[in-house]
């Protein structure tokens, strides 16, 4: 049987345990937690691009067309940067002849002509998605991409 003694002595450490000793238990998990997840990120994490120049999404139905030796095709523009672009909607029987694609941008400053190297493609249900570096770019390249980035003022990062 509980006693006097006992029973103040129970009911003192009821309070003490929820008001102290369990935020400091929960404190410490969550340190311990943050400094797990800091230690051994994700994948997404890890994944995250890392770009030095912004990405910039021409206005709407952008084309380019692409040019592949003597073939020929149209790609629709996804986004473009200083060093790279990414195209959209080729036709699969393009992709013979990959090494090196001569790609030309119509657009409001004039046609862009740029030399790329590509670097991923991707499979889409509306054709290939393509990703290139440029390797050789007209003197009125950063030009067009200031205005392409001032006409959509919402560019990737």
């Amino acid at each position: 049987m509980l006693h006097n003694l006992d029973l103040v002595l129970y009911f003192w450490l009821f309070p003490v345990f929820l008001l102290l000793i369990l935020p400091l238990i929960l404190a410490t998990g969550g340190f311990l937690f943050d400094l797990i997840r800091r230690l051994f990120p994700s994948r997404k994490a890890v994944a995250k691009e890392k770009r030095s120049d912004p990405r910039f999404v021409p206005s709407a139905g952008a084309f380019a067309e692409i040019r592949a030796g003597d073939m020929t095709c149209t790609g629709l523009v996804c986004n473009i940067s200083r060093l790279g672009i990414s195209l959209k909607n080729i036709p699969d029987i393009f992709f013979d002849k990959m090494d090196k694609l001569t790609i030309v941008i119509r657009g409001e400053g004039g046609d862009q002509n740029l030399l790329v190297k590509p670097k991923w493609v991707l499979e889409t249900s509306s054709g290939k998605q393509l990703g290139a570096k440029i390797d050789s770019a007209p003197p009125g390249w950063r030009q067009f991409l200031m205005q392409t980035g001032k006409m959509e003022p919402s560019g990737l990062a």
